[in-house]
């Protein structure tokens, strides 16, 4: 049986990670894992069920066993598709109120035990890129090839601002606060007891302040090159 080649692109929110994984996951013609759109669509599927994390871990937990999660690639610049128990759900996992509860969610332990077994269930027998914030420390830690993205919070506060504005201009969201929500998650991500975000030790790392999507999407595939070439 051939082998399978696992990716992982860890960092922080607003590194890149999302739209240069799934660039890099086209252009090998792998499989594309954005374990952030699994985790809003089950933050999503808990407070539509009027399940708040604040107690109610166990809950959520099997939320994740139990639910349908499936997605799609589009590479049209829409981004990814979700599906949840047959229901498209790709615009509503990205509203405010998503992203003001997720980080609740993805903090609980047992959800990200639960979590990290769908994870590993969606990329068994695949080539895949996985993007997050604990793929190569603890999802894949024997991932062939890992990296770790990263960027000032100037720049990611920009970006992620640009997003939101251009996903809901109703919102009126200011980059100020863009900029501090950011930072508190990284606080939040890096000071977690569970699975907190940090660079594997093997992994590249790649600063992507001032390079152009392009730009690092090119110096990856360089090293995945290289990196597979060594093993063949």
């Amino acid at each position: 049986m051939k082998k399978t080649v696992i990716i992982t692109v860890d960092g922080p929110a607003g590194a890149g990670k999302s739209t240069i994984a799934k660039m890099l996951a086209r252009q090998l013609a792998f499989h594309y894992l954005d374990t952030g759109a699994l985790y809003r669509a089950v933050t999503w599927k808990a407070l539509r069920n009027k399940i708040l994390p604040e107690g109610n871990e166990p809950a959520i937990a099997r939320l994740v066993l139990k639910s349908d999660i499936k997605l799609r690639h589009t590479f049209n610049g829409k981004g990814i598709k979700v599906l949840l128990d047959g229901r498209d759900i790709s615009r509503e996992i990205r509203t405010p109120e998503i992203t003001s509860h997720i980080y609740k969610v993805s903090s609980l332990p047992r959800v990200r035990r639960a979590m990290a077994k769908l994870q590993r269930k969606l990329a068994r027998g695949r080539n895949i890129v996985c993007e997050g914030r604990d793929m190569g420390s603890v999802v894949f830690p024997k991932a062939q090839i890992k990296f770790y993205l990263d960027a000032s919070l100037k720049e990611r506060a920009k970006r992620r601002y640009k997003e939101s504005i251009a996903l809901f201009p109703q919102a009126r969201v200011g980059y100020n606060q863009v900029q501090k929500e950011i930072s508190v998650r990284d606080y939040r991500d890096t000071h977690r007891k569970v699975a907190p975000l940090v660079k594997p030790k093997d992994a590249f790392y790649i600063d992507t302040t001032n390079l152009s999507i392009r730009r690092v999407v090119g110096i990856l595939s360089r090293i995945i090159s290289d990196k597979l070439d060594k093993k063949q």
